[in-house]
């Protein structure tokens, strides 16, 4: 299971964090290093510069005893902390099952005699989410640095702040891009469910948070409209999370939001969540997610280091592995500005020859403005045989007994069922009497290669 790390804050000044590290140093670094006071600072870091090894052991200490916990811990103050799952200390793929509501059977006693002992296998769906971030920092301690953490009382605490400045930020405000990223990742590939709202102003501010709260409570009831999945499901206003841009945010009165959310101004604070921009996708301004849909695991955070006797100074790596995905069972919901609507479905292949008993697949593409969803549903018109079908994912079977002579596969847009896609099927026998040929078969004897006789043969 994953963890959260408990947020740490380094607390102590130069002298305790020196006498920390000396308490659990090996003996030679005992030896060689004085306990530490507000007053004999300089002491201890002329005595370190004067040997190598204890300076590699002092740093490595810092680094990996010090910055490393307080990184990590910061590591969940990004933006959209709220929705990282925790540290996964196994396995670089976690499998997310969602199992559908049961069924519900009318009671007959007679139907029972023959029905009791059959299964009902659960509708269950599962997907997987596997690491896809592997990335490193690198920062560089000079001796030069290290000699001025000793000039001062706070010198030690001032390096360590530099040490973790440079990995953090930089790892975080990856980290808060890779988030964002998501967003439009699942908008663009419609798997965000798209409601159009007018530029806000403070004019109309009232009336998008009228569109956000209907939206809102609809989500509190079983609906299979919302997620990517299409499976039943439901969040509750607690686990319902609003992102918002900065200049929506700064359109719409947070008291307002809160009321549509039934919760107080102090409540609804821990519901949202405000970032600059949404990226790449023109119009929106705002997202209302399940806490459940960001699917952001942290799967390693490593630091190694390697000290340049040419050059004087440490490199410490800082390795991070992350996982970044979204749930397709969770509900989410995209606000924008831009007009929603399917332009046109297009069905590849276009036309195709299918005999009967083979099998053939199509591909849809919805293409239209606001982000719309690309589900479509497959269907079959002109097919003489009941064994002739078509599945969700587009694959035509043909019956061994199907006739034809021509099927037509329509995919129709799931947003908007107007707007539909066509692809022509010909049937054709697998012996066609109309369409002949011949062929010249020769024996020839293996003793006397001079001697052989021939026949002609009509293939049809």
């Amino acid at each position: 299971m994953p963890t959260i790390p408990k947020s740490k804050a380094l607390n102590a000044c130069s002298v305790q964090i020196l006498n920390a590290i000396r308490a659990n140093a090996s003996s030679t670094y005992q030896e060689r290093i004085p306990v530490a006071t507000q007053e004999n600072i300089r002491e201890v870091g002329n005595a370190m510069m004067q040997y190598q090894a204890v300076q590699n052991e002092f740093i490595d200490a810092l680094v990996n005893r010090i910055a490393r916990v307080i990184i990590t811990s910061k590591s969940y103050e990004n933006p959209l902390r709220m929705f990282k799952k925790g540290m996964l200390e196994y396995g670089e793929t976690i499998e997310e099952v969602f199992v559908n509501i049961a069924k519900a059977h009318q009671f007959d006693p007679e139907v029972a005699e023959t029905e009791v002992f059959k299964r009902e296998i659960p509708d269950v769906n599962a997907v997987f989410h596997r690491m896809n971030y592997q990335n490193f920092y690198k920062t560089t301690i000079s001796n030069e640095q290290l000699r001025q953490a000793f000039l001062s009382a706070e010198g030690v605490s001032d390096l360590i702040a530099r040490i973790v400045d440079s990995l953090y930020t930089g790892s975080e405000f990856d980290e808060f891009l890779c988030m964002k990223q998501l967003i439009v990742d699942a908008a663009q590939n419609g798997e965000m469910y798209p409601i159009h709202i007018p530029t806000p102003t403070a004019e109309n501010a009232q009336a998008i948070v009228t569109t956000i709260k209907g939206i809102s409570n609809k989500l509190e009831f079983m609906n299979s409209t919302y997620n990517a999945m299409g499976v039943l499901n439901f969040s509750k206003k607690p686990d319902q999370i609003l992102i918002m841009d900065a200049e929506f945010s700064a359109t719409v009165d947070v008291n307002v939001l809160a009321a549509a959310f039934n919760m107080s101004k102090a409540e609804f604070m821990g519901q949202q969540v405000l970032i600059d921009d949404f990226g790449a996708l023109t119009g929106v301004v705002a997202a209302l997610v399940d806490r459940e849909w960001f699917m952001v695991f942290d799967n390693l955070q490593s630091f190694t280091e390697n000290y340049n006797g040419q050059g004087l100074y440490w490199n410490y790596f800082y390795h991070v592995w992350k996982t970044f995905s979204t749930s397709p069972f969770s509900n989410a919901i995209l606000f924008t500005t831009d007009a929603v609507a399917v332009n046109t479905v297009t069905v590849t292949p276009s036309t195709l020859t299918v005999k009967p008993g083979h099998t053939a697949n199509f591909t849809a593409v919805v293409s239209g403005t606001g982000y719309p969803p690309k589900d479509v549903t497959w269907s079959i018109t002109g097919n003489s045989s009941q064994g002739t079908t078509i599945n969700n994912d587009g694959v035509l079977t043909l019956g061994n007994d199907e006739a034809g002579p021509t099927i037509t596969v329509t995919a129709t847009s799931v947003y908007d069922s107007g707007k539909k896609g066509t692809a022509t099927v010909t049937v054709t026998s697998v012996y066609d009497s109309g369409k002949n040929g011949t062929a010249t078969v020769t024996a020839t004897s293996v003793y006397d290669s001079g001697k052989n006789g021939t026949a002609t043969v009509t293939v049809g």
